[in-house]
C-alpha cells in the first residue's frame, strides 16, 4: 500500500508539470479541453491538477477566454534564476571538449529576435585567437548562427527580413537578398553554416543548431579562429565534431 501511494504520488507530479509546460508552451490563454485532449488525461483530472497549480500561483485563469496562462509564480522563479545558466552549464563540456578537437574558440549562442546572442564562449591555448563576444548581440546575415536561424524562418518571415537594408561588415558580407537566399538554402541542405570573413575580415566561422526534445531552436554551437589558421578547408573539416557537440548537448537538455 504504502509503494503504491508513493508510486501514485510520483504521478500526479508528472501529469502536474505536463500540465504546466502545455500551459506554458501555448502561445494563446488555453482551455481544459484542449488541455485534456493535448495530454491524453480526462478532464476531472486535468480539473484537480489545474486547480493545485492555480491555488499555488503557478497559472492563471484569464477572465476574458476562461483559459489558462503561466502564473506569477512561473515567471517569479524563472526570473530569480540565471537566465542561461543551466544552459551554459549543460554545454560546458561539450563546448570543452569541440575547443580541444579543433583547438580553436567555441562558441554557445542563443536566437534573439532578428539577432543571436552570445552567452559563452572558450578559447584556445593559441595566443592569436577571435574577438570576445559573450553578451555581444550579431546580426543574422553576416553570422553562421545568424544563418542557421534564418534557415528555421517561414517563407514571409524571410521575405520580411530580406526586405529590410542588409548591413555591408566586410567586402565579403552577403548583402543581396537573392544571393543570401540561396545560402540559406544551402544551410537547410546541410544542416549547419558557415562564414568567411563576412563579419570580421579576419575571421572565419562555423554553426551548427541546437534542438531540444520537441525540436525546438534553442540554441546554436559554433567555431571560430582568425582565417590564416582556420582556414575554409579547417572549417569543412570540423564538421563532425561540430554536428557531435551538438547533438551531445540537446541530449543534455532532455
Amino acid at each position: 500500500m504504502r509503494m503504491k501511494q508513493e508510486n501514485s504520488s510520483v504521478q500526479a507530479v508528472d501529469r502536474a508539470l505536463q500540465l504546466l509546460q502545455l500551459v506554458g508552451e501555448s502561445k494563446d490563454p488555453i482551455s481544459i479541453v484542449d488541455l485534456a485532449e493535448k495530454s491524453g488525461m480526462n478532464r476531472t483530472t486535468v480539473w484537480r491538477l489545474i486547480g493545485t497549480l492555480e491555488n499555488h500561483g503557478f497559472i492563471e485563469r484569464d477572465p476574458l477566454t476562461k483559459g489558462y496562462l503561466l502564473g506569477y509564480a512561473a515567471n517569479r522563479l524563472a526570473a530569480q534564476a540565471p537566465q542561461y545558466g543551466s544552459l551554459i552549464r549543460r554545454a560546458r563540456k561539450s563546448m570543452e571538449q569541440l575547443r580541444e578537437e579543433t583547438q580553436e574558440t567555441v562558441l554557445l549562442s542563443v536566437p534573439k529576435h532578428l539577432g543571436t546572442l552570445t552567452i559563452d564562449q572558450i578559447d584556445p591555448a593559441n595566443s592569436v585567437r577571435v574577438a570576445h563576444y559573450v553578451n555581444a548581440f550579431l546580426p543574422l546575415h553576416c553570422t553562421s548562427n545568424g544563418k542557421v536561424l534564418l534557415s528555421t524562418f517561414s517563407e514571409d518571415e524571410l521575405n520580411f527580413f530580406l526586405e529590410q537594408p542588409l548591413e555591408s561588415m566586410t567586402p565579403d558580407t552577403i548583402t543581396d537578398p537573392k544571393l543570401l537566399r540561396e545560402e540559406i538554402e544551402r544551410v537547410k541542405k546541410l544542416g549547419y553554416a558557415t562564414v568567411i570573413g563576412e563579419l570580421d575580415v579576419n575571421e572565419n566561422g562555423i554553426s551548427a543548431p541546437i534542438y531540444d526534445k520537441r525540436h525546438v531552436l534553442v540554441a546554436f554551437i559554433s567555431v571560430c579562429g582568425p582565417n590564416f589558421r582556420f582556414t575554409e578547408e579547417k572549417v569543412l573539416a570540423c564538421t563532425k565534431y561540430l554536428f557531435a557537440a551538438a547533438r551531445d548537448i540537446a541530449e543534455h537538455l532532455q
